[in-house]
């Protein structure tokens, strides 16, 4: 399976791209909508984030309060730390297995964090989505008031 893996900023347009691609039968892998999968009610990370952090994480559904959860690690380093320990090899294991479940020629890994960590060991190619930061703000503002 050859894996494009395609990074950039907020706004840049990783979104029209992928949505290109994926008009087109290419399999996209979007690490954020796998990082909400994995915490996911029922999910084991879930489980281990509310182990750690408590109750309090937890929505009235029983779904992950991001904001709560948020405004802890935020505030502590060791939060953060301990949060990404829980998450991070959960998110690879779920990115691996779309990855090796795609059917189409190739498959694109979307990841604004793709070159910080390991993710990048799962591509064959990077493309990196760059704009101006004038139009990364203007797209990022049009999105979040829509």
């Amino acid at each position: 399976m050859f894996v494009v893996g395609l990074t950039g900023g907020i706004g840049s347009g990783k979104t029209a791209a992928t949505d290109h691609l994926a008009r087109r039968g290419v399999t996209i892998v979007d690490a954020d909508l796998a990082s909400r999968a994995v915490v996911a009610p029922g999910e084991p990370a879930l489980d281990a984030i509310v182990d750690r952090f408590g109750k309090p994480v937890l929505q009235d559904d029983g779904s992950l309060d991001r904001r709560a959860l948020r405004d802890i690690v935020f505030s502590d380093e060791q939060a953060r730390r301990d949060l990404e320990a829980i998450t991070h090899p959960a998110i690879g294991r779920e990115l691996y297995r779309q990855i090796h479940t795609s059917d189409s020629p190739y498959t694109v890994l979307v990841s604004p964090l793709l070159l910080e960590g390991s993710q990048k060991e799962m591509v064959h190619r990077i493309l990196v989505i760059d704009v101006p930061p004038e139009l990364q703000v203007a797209r990022t503002v049009a999105r979040d008031t829509v």
